[in-house]
């Protein structure tokens, strides 16, 4: 069972039939609309979520929530990042990872974490949503 879920935005948004039309908006509003649908998965699930976006600034930036979000910085990409906490993780299995990066998944294996496709992840948001659904009503 994983305690740590870590999101490759972009990628998650460019696959996301809703946030691929949000998209067509701005990639802004796409980010805002998935930001808020992990923080009601988050809420449910009660697990740690880091989404990490590959950012345009000099410095990295991020938020203490949780979700938490990181913006890299632009001498590194959103893929290094997740890496870095991967592989620095004292139990990388505990980790779970949301992408549909074929190198990614390649480096997550080999590193003791697991992925997730965007499809399944996208059918587990929705489930759970579904459920939290039911529960407040």
């Amino acid at each position: 069972m994983y305690s740590w879920l870590i999101i490759d935005g972009y990628n998650i948004i460019h696959k996301w039939p809703d946030l691929v039309k949000a998209k067509l908006k701005n990639i802004e509003f796409a980010r805002e609309k998935f930001n808020t649908i992990i923080q009601k998965y988050s809420d449910f699930k009660g697990i740690k979520i880091t989404i990490v976006y590959d950012g345009q600034g000099k410095e990295r930036s991020n938020t203490k929530d949780n979700p938490e979000i990181v913006f890299s910085k632009s001498t590194e990409t959103a893929d290094s990042i997740i890496e870095y906490l991967v592989q620095n993780h004292d139990n990388p299995k505990e980790i779970l990872v949301a992408t549909d990066d074929n190198v990614q998944r390649s480096f997550i294996i080999t590193a003791g974490a697991w992925y997730i496709s965007a499809a399944d992840f996208e059918s587990e948001v929705n489930s759970v949503l579904g459920d939290m659904r039911k529960r407040l009503s």
